[in-house]
């Protein structure tokens, strides 16, 4: 009986002490810092997102900054991207599947910069940057991959540092009037305001700032 109870007492301990994944929702970015709400010290400990009940994405912070290995899903639960994070940048091999398991490209990142992508090839086919070709006969010129679209701007979240998809933001962006004319565009990288920026007024005349 007293070996019961000691195990019982020795599990209800381990239960306690044992650390629970923290929704993500429940941080607060501060000047691209991750707090718990109210508190004052930076977050560490391992977190996950979730959409309609399934796991977005999962992974680990420590001292406020994304680190370690991140994992983010299609809402099959089918992996959609891993890769490391250092001191809150992409660091390393970054590998990618489109939603049918099937791995499309991987991304190598130095201290948040891409450093170069390559795609994956069926047999009989060339590699390329980003695009897959049939190979052809005679043929050995590259496809240039298509510069991705613009995002919009509702779709970043974060204050200082803006975030897609909890990543710290690297790309072009714009934002768009209810009537539909452009108000803004401009690049952010890892998250910050990069180079140019146009905004434009209710008559559309533009207004240049450098960052």
């Amino acid at each position: 009986m007293k070996k019961v109870l000691f195990f019982a007492v020795v599990l209800a301990i381990a239960g306690c002490t044992a650390e629970k994944k923290v929704n993500f929702d429940q941080l607060q970015d501060r000047n691209g810092l991750f707090y718990l709400v109210n508190k004052d010290k930076p977050f560490s400990g391992e977190v996950v997102s979730y959409i309609n009940g399934k796991v977005e994405f999962e992974g680990e912070i420590n001292n406020g900054l994304r680190e370690g290995i991140w994992t983010y899903y299609y809402p099959s639960g089918q992996k959609k991207m891993e890769g490391t994070f250092r001191d809150g940048l992409k660091e390393g091999t970054w590998t990618y599947w489109k939603d049918n398991g099937q791995q499309d490209v991987t991304e190598i990142y130095k201290m948040g910069t891409r450093l170069g992508n390559e795609g994956t090839a069926s047999p009989g086919e060339k590699k390329t940057d980003s695009v897959v070709q049939p190979a052809a006969p005679g043929t050995e010129k590259k496809a240039e991959p298509k510069p991705p679209k613009p995002v919009e701007w509702e779709r970043l979240h974060g204050g200082p540092i803006k975030y897609l998809d909890g990543i710290p933001y690297t790309g072009r962006v714009v934002k768009h009037r209810p009537d539909g004319r452009l108000e803004l565009e401009g690049e952010f990288t890892n998250g910050r305001r990069t180079g140019k920026w146009t905004t434009y007024d209710m008559f559309g005349h533009p207004r240049v700032k450098y960052y």
